[in-house]
């Protein structure tokens, strides 16, 4: 049977739809501990009251002279309320995000493990293995970008229009690459030894489909969220006041949303590297008498 973008994205949605009890209990602490972490930081610097506040206009710009003083970032606005909120709200949402995608592509390849879900989203070397391939792959996409970047700017001066086309060119091929080299998150997930040649090996002549694999499958999740938020939206606006318990259930919609797009984008993916690699040979038992 051919390999397909569609049916590829079929049968990711139906394995979420059949799974979605054990969907909601992986994704549940993480939502949780996300949405906690924000109306924390909201209700910390005072800005939760700005979700319910009319848009206010902002004034004109005032000319500045060569003599006012600049602003300066400097440690003290970095270590200030909204800066530490900004840092925990980042890490927070990274480290669940790391631990729930780990689990679920364990979850789809290799099953339910026998274990409970807080064992299946407990925090281990192979977290630290999922980040370290993450990172090695956001650095070498960063890489390739820059070095071939140089040549399109030296074109843009000579040419702008041809400048225009090297850098939409630059966009489409970064995101080429990049779809072809995530088959290592799950091989990471799974303990596997998969390297980044690897994955370019086995996703050869393949680049369209692991690119729809990576877009298409956040599509629907990401349609959902914008049509919830302007329902929420409205009911903001239907309140008398600021409400603190409000703001925390948007959250937890939004966080709800959000976790079931990263679902949806790992259950393909680790659909896309189950047709695409090759299952490990069985290890050999010596049986001796």
């Amino acid at each position: 049977m051919p390999l397909t973008l569609f049916a590829s994205l079929g049968t990711a949605y139906r394995f979420l739809w059949n799974e979605r009890r054990d969907l909601f209990a992986y994704a549940f602490l993480p939502v949780l501990l996300v949405s906690f972490v924000q109306i924390a930081g909201l209700w910390a610097t005072g800005d939760w009251q700005l979700h319910f506040a009319p848009p206010a206009i902002a004034p004109p710009p005032v000319p500045t002279s060569p003599g006012d003083a600049q602003i300066v970032i400097g440690l003290g606005n970095i270590f200030s309320a909204h800066g530490i909120a900004t840092i925990a709200n980042g890490v927070a949402s990274f480290v669940a995000y790391v631990m729930f995608s780990v689990a679920w592509f364990r979850r789809y390849l290799i099953g339910p493990e026998g274990m409970t879900i807080g064992a299946a989203m407990r925090w281990g070397p192979r977290q630290w293995r999922f980040i370290s391939r993450f990172f090695m792959l956001v650095g070498l996409v960063l890489l390739l970008g820059f070095l071939i970047t140089v040549p399109v700017n030296l074109l843009t001066s000579v040419n702008p229009v041809l400048g225009l086309f090297g850098r939409a060119a630059i966009v489409v091929g970064t995101l080429l690459i990049t779809s072809r080299l995530l088959l290592v998150l799950p091989a990471a997930a799974v303990d596997r030894s998969f390297g980044f040649r690897d994955a370019g090996t086995v996703t050869q002549g393949k680049s369209w489909y692991m690119l729809g694999i990576y877009l298409f499958s956040l599509l629907p999740a990401l349609f959902a969220l914008v049509i919830v938020a302007q329902l929420l939206a409205g009911l903001a606006e239907s309140l008398t006041g600021p409400s603190l318990s409000f703001l925390f259930v948007v959250l937890l919609v939004q966080q709800a949303i959000m976790f079931i797009a990263i679902a949806s984008q790992v259950t393909a993916l680790a659909e896309a590297f189950r047709q695409l690699v090759p299952p490990p040979p069985p290890a050999h038992v010596n049986i001796t008498v």
